[in-house]
């Protein structure tokens, strides 16, 4: 390509959540895949951890001067995957976004919306700046259709959408990080739970610890795995807590290709948090989904995942009967994902090759 070209990169980096982190580190390989010698900056909460896991440049996402600095120096911007667009978790959330998109148009940097979720959008503030600022960025990609339909609905109707998917089904295992985990665990079937605190906790708990004695007494060792370190892993030893028999709960604050090579061992898998389940299809594993928030719900369909249930309304013998169905076709349906991969991944990489054509 001639000259090294720049991007500064925005998101919800450097917070030790292994979803928004297998983020990162997917849209990092696509871009290094597709433009060799680009130079990365990532807007992160921790610079230096950045730094080391991924080998890229990394500032502070709080430092508005060294922001500005970063971006003026930049070929692109590139607004990361995840849910950016939405105002569930805070209402400063689409504010602060945007407000980095919004530098980047004051320097008439071109901006790439990188396979973003968004929505729900509530308030009117929120849905202001969504109009007001992502019709004019370069081009937004969206990991599903329903992204799509809420910006029009907003309207943003002068700026491209393309709809792609989310980056981390492209992701890969390790090789030699999946050898040594699987060398650390004993033989047999193993199925991995990768559960969240939500609302009604309590009940939430007893519910899947009977879901989780039932996947047990069929014969399967189950293991906790914590994707939010500081919020998973209470509520991952509260259910262990209520099930007899082989339960872990891996309690060591993990990297993503070290989540990745633990989802690897398993039979399959129950998931709540969005990003497991993605790594999961990633990988071929099969899962069942616990629905917390419509982006869980709306990837299983895009997926065409038969097995998913909101959280709010489990009903325990549905969820056996999911179980004892799975278990019965295993092979099945992990065939049935990787016919589904075959067709989906092509479209992971779609924003990269955009920014490929962008820098020239």
């Amino acid at each position: 390509m001639g000259s090294k070209k720049s991007v500064v990169l925005s998101g919800y980096y450097g917070f030790n959540n292994i979803g928004d982190e297998a983020v990162l580190s997917s849209i990092i390989t696509a871009l290094r895949k597709h433009i060799p010698n680009v130079e990365i900056t990532v807007l992160s909460n921790a610079p230096s951890q950045t730094k080391a896991l991924y080998g890229v440049e990394a500032i502070n996402r709080w430092g508005i001067k060294e922001i500005r600095e970063a971006i003026k120096k930049s070929d692109l911007v590139i607004s990361g995957g995840g849910s950016l667009l939405q105002d569930v978790t805070s209402s400063k959330v689409i504010p602060y976004y945007l407000g980095i998109v919004k530098i980047a148009q004051f320097y008439k940097k071109p901006v790439v919306f990188y396979s973003q979720g968004v929505g729900p959008v509530a308030k009117g503030l929120g849905k202001i700046l969504i109009k007001q600022i992502c019709n004019k960025v370069t081009h937004i990609f969206v990991r599903e259709i329903g992204s799509k339909q809420l910006l029009e609905s907003l309207g943003v109707t002068q700026t491209p959408i393309t709809v792609a998917i989310d980056p981390v089904l492209g992701i890969e295992p390790k090789a030699e990080l999946v050898a040594d985990v699987k060398a650390r665990l004993p033989e047999g079937k193993k199925v991995g739970l990768y559960i969240r605190p939500w609302k009604h906790d309590e009940e939430m708990i007893q519910k899947i610890a009977q879901l989780a004695q039932h996947i047990e007494s069929c014969g399967y060792a189950l293991y906790f795995i914590p994707m939010y370190h500081k919020e998973d892993l209470a509520i991952a030893k509260a259910i262990a807590s209520r099930v007899k028999g082989e339960v872990h709960v891996i309690e060591q604050e993990m990297t993503i290709d070290e989540v990745v090579a633990y989802t690897v061992q398993f039979d399959f898998i129950v998931g709540m948090r969005l990003h497991s389940l993605i790594m999961a299809h990633a990988v071929e594993v099969p899962m069942i989904g616990l629905s917390y928030d419509p982006k869980v719900a709306g990837f299983l369909k895009e997926v065409h995942a038969p097995y998913c249930m909101s959280v709010d309304a489990i009903d325990e013998v549905v969820m056996r009967g999911y179980v004892d169905d799975l278990v019965k076709q295993l092979e099945q349906e992990r065939k049935r994902i990787h016919l589904v991969n075959q067709d989906k991944k092509q479209k992971v990489e779609l924003p990269a090759a955009c920014i490929r054509e962008l820098l020239g």
